[in-house]
């Protein structure tokens, strides 16, 4: 019977800290791209660049620069790194998507991609979240965009689609569907006008799962599917 010596073999693997241009970089936890910017790279917003003359070189698919890829990759940028972007405040990139070329990989394969009011989303799928990444951005109508967007800095101390009745009697509730102001009542109390408008939400949100399923990505028809509106939003 074969004998172990107390003292245990260690093997020592040497990685080399690049390859092919990926950082292995194990420590953060976070997929890198495969190409890292060269010394001759101009970023866009101080971080984005385009790998495409290095992918072409080792026979690699390439992505034109042009399209709608690239404008929503640039406005992704923007949105997160121009000076004076308040209302992405805290927002960034992954570095994955630093490269054009990884960001278009993602968009292209991702349904509603060549739909003519496709908009890039970071946080319907978690609405805390703050980093545009294949994990949580998604390709959705402008109408869906919409119906998660966050209004409280555009409305005043009353729920969302509430608002004082006539002459300040009760509270009105509405609801905006497919662009248009549906009003739902007159109600003696917020909380009876905001349950009004909750009903209303919900089932507005299932109308729209239903007209979008398996043109989007099952995760946010799942997303509508559940989604409901708290009195505090």
């Amino acid at each position: 019977m074969q004998q172990h010596s107390t003292i245990d073999t260690i093997k020592v693997i040497h990685v080399l800290p690049f390859l092919a241009g990926h950082h292995l970089d194990y420590g953060l936890g976070e997929e890198l791209p495969l190409f890292a910017p060269s010394a001759t790279d101009t970023l866009v917003y101080g971080v984005g660049y385009d790998s495409a003359a290095r992918r072409e070189v080792l026979g690699l698919p390439v992505h034109e620069s042009t399209g709608r890829p690239h404008s929503k990759w640039k406005d992704m940028l923007n949105r997160c790194y121009k000076a004076g972007a308040s209302a992405y405040a805290g927002c960034t990139v992954c570095k994955k998507w630093h490269d054009f070329q990884e960001f278009a990989d993602w968009y292209v394969s991702q349904p509603y991609s060549n739909a003519p009011d496709v908009e890039l989303d970071k946080d319907i799928l978690d609405q805390h979240n703050s980093i545009y990444s294949p994990e949580f951005c998604s390709l959705v109508p402008r109408l869906v965009n919409q119906m998660f967007r966050n209004t409280r800095s555009q409305r005043g101390k009353l729920p969302i689609c509430i608002k004082e009745g006539p002459r300040g009697k009760g509270f009105t509730a509405r609801i905006s569907k497919y662009g248009k102001q549906v009003h739902l009542g007159t109600f003696s109390d917020i909380f009876s006008a905001f349950e009004a408008y909750q009903a209303a939400y919900s089932v507005y949100c299932s109308e729209v799962a239903d007209e979008y399923e398996g043109k989007v990505d099952p995760r946010v028809i799942e997303r509508l599917r559940t989604c409901s509106r708290n009195i505090r939003n």
